[in-house]
C-alpha cells in the first residue's frame, strides 16, 4: 500500500490538485461478468471515436430481472433498447460490502460507480462517467482523498494515467467484455504516434509538401505520380495531409487529399493505427507525452508540437524536471487558450 502523498494530475485540459490513494488488491475479482448475463447476449460493446458505445441486434425490446437475497446479496438489471437499437441499462448490485451501479442511456452516455456500503469499513470509491458530449472522468476517493482524471477521449484518460486506469477503471469496462485489450491498444497507440512523428524530418516535410503540389499539376501524369508515392507513404504521411488548409488548395488537389485520408472503411470500432492517426494532431495528446519519463518520447513529443504550432515551442526535452514542468504548465494554458476542451 502506497503512502498518500500530492499530486497533480492532468489530462484534456484538466489540472486537478489530487492525492494519490491505496491501491486495491484485485478488483476485477470481485465483479460481476456482464457479457454473460442472458438479457445482455444482445447488446455490442465498443469503442468508436475514443467513446464507450452499446449497441443491441434488435430493437424495442424490455427485460428486467431481479434477485434479492436479503443483506449478503441484491441484484437487478434492466434493458432496453429504442428503434435505433441503441440501449439502456440499469444494473444495481450490492454484495460484499459493496455497491455497484451501471447506467447505459441509449447507448452513449455512461456512468459506472462502485462505492462501499456505508458500513464496510474501507475500500475506494470509484467512479466514472462518460456524457453524451464533453469530458470523460474518472474519479478514485479513498478515506476523503479523491484522485479526478478527465479527457475528451477514452484513450486519453489511458494515455494520461495507465496506472490509474489498468488499476481502476479497466475492471470497470472488463465488465462488459473481458476479452478488451484497452490497455494494450492503447501502448500501440502511443507507439505509432511516436514512430511517425520520428518521420516528420524537414526533408520528408518537404517531400510530402512537392508531391500535394503536384497533385494541382496540368499533366494527368504527374497527378497519378504524386498520388501513388502519397499513398505508398501511408500511413505517416495521412496526419500531415489532415493539417492541409484546405482553402490553399485547388478542387483536384482536395479531391485527391480526401481519397487519401478517408479511404472507405465500414469497421465502427476504434483501431490502434487509425486512433494514432487522429491523435498525431491533436495538442492534449502531445501534451501527455510531451512529460513521459524517457527523453525520446519526449523528443518527439515535443518536435510534433512545434509542427501542430507552426513554430518551435517553449520546451527543452532535456532540462530539469522542474524546469520542465513549468514550461509544460505554461503550453497547457497556451492550448487552453488557443483550443479550450468541451466541457
Amino acid at each position: 500500500m502506497r503512502s498518500a502523498m500530492r499530486a497533480l494530475v492532468w489530462c484534456g485540459f484538466c489540472l486537478v490538485v489530487t492525492s494519490s490513494i491505496a491501491e486495491d488488491a484485485n478488483p476485477r475479482e470481485r465483479l460481476p461478468n456482464l457479457s454473460q448475463r442472458p438479457e445482455l447476449q444482445s447488446v455490442r460493446f465498443f469503442v468508436c471515436g475514443g467513446r464507450l458505445q452499446a449497441f443491441a441486434n434488435e430493437a424495442m425490446v424490455e427485460r428486467e430481472t431481479s434477485s434479492d437475497l436479503g443483506a449478503s446479496r441484491r441484484e437487478k438489471l434492466q434493458l432496453s433498447t429504442n428503434a435505433d437499437q441503441d440501449a439502456t441499462i440499469q444494473y444495481e448490485l450490492a454484495a460484499g460490502g459493496e455497491q455497484l451501479t451501471v447506467e447505459v442511456l441509449e447507448g452513449q452516455q455512461f456512468t459506472i460507480a462502485l462505492r462501499p456500503t456505508p458500513d464496510a469499513k474501507t475500500g475506494p470509491a470509484i467512479e466514472f462517467c462518460q456524457p453524451k458530449d464533453g469530458m470523460l472522468t474518472l474519479s478514485v476517493s479513498d478515506r476523503g482523498l479523491i484522485r479526478q482524471l478527465k479527457g475528451p477521449s477514452l484513450w486519453h484518460l489511458l494515455l494520461a494515467e495507465p496506472e490509474l486506469c489498468r488499476r481502476h477503471l479497466l475492471p470497470l469496462l472488463a465488465m462488459f467484455r473481458p476479452d478488451w485489450r484497452l490497455a494494450e491498444t492503447a501502448q500501440s497507440i502511443e507507439a505509432q504516434m511516436l514512430r511517425t512523428a520520428a518521420e516528420y524530418r524537414p526533408e520528408n516535410l518537404q517531400s510530402w509538401g512537392a508531391l500535394v503540389a503536384d497533385l494541382a499539376s496540368d499533366h494527368f501524369a504527374d497527378r497519378q505520380r504524386a498520388e501513388r508515392e502519397l499513398r505508398a507513404a501511408a500511413p505517416t504521411v495521412i496526419p500531415y495531409l489532415r493539417s492541409l488548409d484546405h482553402r490553399r488548395l485547388d478542387f483536384e488537389q482536395w479531391s485527391r487529399v480526401q481519397q487519401l485520408v478517408n479511404p472507405a472503411d465500414t469497421d465502427d470500432e476504434d483501431r490502434s493505427d487509425a486512433v494514432a492517426n487522429e491523435l498525431m494532431s491533436d495538442h492534449r495528446a502531445w501534451l501527455i507525452l510531451l512529460d513521459r519519463a524517457d527523453l525520446g518520447s519526449r523528443q518527439a513529443a515535443a518536435g510534433q508540437l512545434s509542427f501542430l504550432f507552426g513554430e518551435s515551442i517553449q520546451f527543452d526535452p532535456t532540462a530539469a524536471e522542474n524546469v520542465r514542468r513549468r514550461q509544460l504548465e505554461s503550453l497547457q494554458r497556451r492550448v487552453e487558450r488557443e483550443s479550450p476542451a468541451e466541457e
